[in-house]
């Protein structure tokens, strides 16, 4: 898609977390520095400012008696993108540019418009311009704005999105992947956030597809389980993003080939992408376990396994965080599984700094061990 403007300025927006009322919900805020058009890189909503302030935004559900008024219109719309609720302190706003995801041709160049829902009432606002990527509208007051489309039978193409995340690992040793199918303009920051415990797969997602039409996702290696075998792609906006397909792929494989067909067509319309599910994949921060958890979680392990307990303990005595007396009864113990259960006393009353430490050791005298045991049965759930 092309730019509404080459002189839009696009910002990254401070994403403030949702309350404990509705902890899946984020807002945006944007500080203004001065006038003119700056494009969100989350949302790709652009904003015409007329000068500083502070813009707070928000995605909010089309729910049920949000949908009835434009069930009442003379021409029946429904839904075109998220709707959002926009808030502007210390400043103004004049004008709104919001992204679509249409692929128009000349019979249909007319089908959108923004619903403007304050105040109890839903007026129906008519673009200014349409573009091949932005609906731009001058607005005065602020509240709710939706894209909204007459809708069209039978239902045209759109420009979408398959979206991966790799869950984290079962018990059983298998790696669930969770592919959705959204509207090209549902942000990506929407859907991360409410499936945070997952770990996002970038790849290229771009593809077109028919609202109403039955897909099947392709897996490869074929030994892999793909559920549902077909589903149908819908045109819609949350507030909840379940996935579309899931995919069980053995822990063993590092990578897999998904595609996407068109089911009664048989044609290919997101062609195979390769998909890293193995260590390439970087956890999210709340994944990756310190030092101080890793070693608490792996206890049983370490005590069995760690085969350089005396080295570790010259680097924790050398450094005074465990006694000389400590350090002796470590040395006469035997065989090594004792040693362990000995140096452990010192960890347990020396703190979170012993336990770092010797976290550090570890992985310095046994990088192996430490691999394996963050990716198997005791990685971060």
């Amino acid at each position: 898609f092309t730019s509404v403007s080459e002189t839009a300025e696009v910002f990254k927006p401070e994403i403030l977390k949702g309350n404990d009322k509705d902890e899946h919900k984020n807002e945006y805020r944007f500080v203004c520095p001065y006038a003119g058009q700056f494009r969100c890189s989350l949302t790709n909503l652009v904003f015409v400012m007329e000068g500083e302030g502070e813009v707070r935004y928000s995605t909010v559900s089309w729910d049920s008696h949000r949908l009835e008024p434009l069930n009442m219109l003379e021409h029946v719309m429904q839904p075109a993108g998220p709707l959002y609720n926009i808030n502007c302190f210390n400043g103004s706003i004049s004008g709104l540019h919001l992204p679509h995801c249409e692929i128009f041709s000349e019979e249909d160049m007319d089908c959108l418009a923004v619903a403007h829902y304050t105040g109890g009432n839903v007026p129906i606002i008519d673009p200014l311009k349409v573009t091949e990527a932005y609906v731009m509208i001058d607005i005065k007051d602020l509240s709710i704005f939706g894209l909204i489309k007459r809708s069209i039978f039978p239902p045209s193409p759109v420009v979408a999105q398959v979206l991966v995340f790799l869950r984290p690992i079962t018990v059983r040793q298998e790696n669930i992947l969770d592919v959705h199918l959204l509207p090209w303009n549902v942000p990506l920051s929407e859907v991360k956030h409410q499936h945070a415990k997952n770990t996002h797969i970038s790849t290229s997602s771009k593809c077109f597809l028919i609202p109403g039409t039955q897909y099947r996702l392709c897996c490869q290696p074929k030994r892999s389980t793909v559920q549902p075998a077909t589903e149908e792609f819908g045109f819609h906006f949350g507030p909840n993003y379940h996935p579309t397909f899931e995919v069980f792929v053995n822990v063993r494989n590092k990578e897999v080939k998904l595609s996407l067909m068109d089911d009664i067509e048989g044609r290919e319309v997101w062609v195979p992408r390769r998909v890293c599910t193995g260590q390439d994949v970087e956890l999210p921060v709340h994944r990756r376990l310190t030092g101080s958890e890793f070693v608490n979680t792996n206890r049983h392990h370490l005590i069995q396994k760690v085969t350089s307990v005396m080295e570790i303990a010259d680097g924790l005595c050398a450094k005074g965080m465990i006694t000389t007396e400590m350090y002796n009864e470590v040395h006469v113990k035997e065989p090594c599984q004792n040693k362990m259960r000995a140096l452990w006393k010192a960890l347990d009353s020396g703190g979170p700094s012993v336990t770092a430490e010797f976290y550090r050791l570890l992985k310095e005298k046994e990088p192996h061990l430490v691999e394996d045991l963050v990716s198997g049965p005791n990685s971060p759930q």
